[in-house]
């Protein structure tokens, strides 16, 4: 049997004590971490938005602008292709599976920094 002391040790029934090892990673680095992961999942999200903007416009996939951004975007959206129809009259397309990817890439954000918080930040 053993008891967590005021240092951070344990304290077995014993008298023996021994490090614990405990990983905490300071207040402010948590809130950087964020900031880092909610920036790269909303550009993301933004990225894949502008894409769906675009096919609902009938851009020219000719475009550098309108195929950089289809490129960049289509190894984040594979997995969500073929999930519904993608109604298209005269050169528009509404792709309602980037509509799902951006919910599920910003739920996916979410949790990883909610699970951050949880496992790395300090108990008070």
């Amino acid at each position: 049997m053993s008891q967590l002391s005021d240092t951070g040790r344990i304290k077995s029934t014993t008298g023996k004590t021994s490090a614990m090892r405990v990983f905490i990673i300071s207040e402010e680095t948590l809130q950087r971490l964020t900031g880092l992961i909610q920036l790269g999942f909303g550009v993301l999200n933004g990225l894949i938005g502008l894409r769906f903007l675009l096919k609902l416009m009938a851009a020219n996939p000719a475009n550098p602008f309108a195929s950089l951004v289809y490129f960049v975007t289509s190894p984040f959206l594979w997995m969500f292709q073929n999930l519904t129809r993608t109604p298209s009259f005269e050169g528009i397309e509404i792709e309602f599976f980037s509509l799902i990817a951006i919910i599920v890439y910003a739920l996916i954000g979410w949790i990883i920094v909610q699970l951050m918080w949880i496992l790395f930040s300090r108990m008070k």
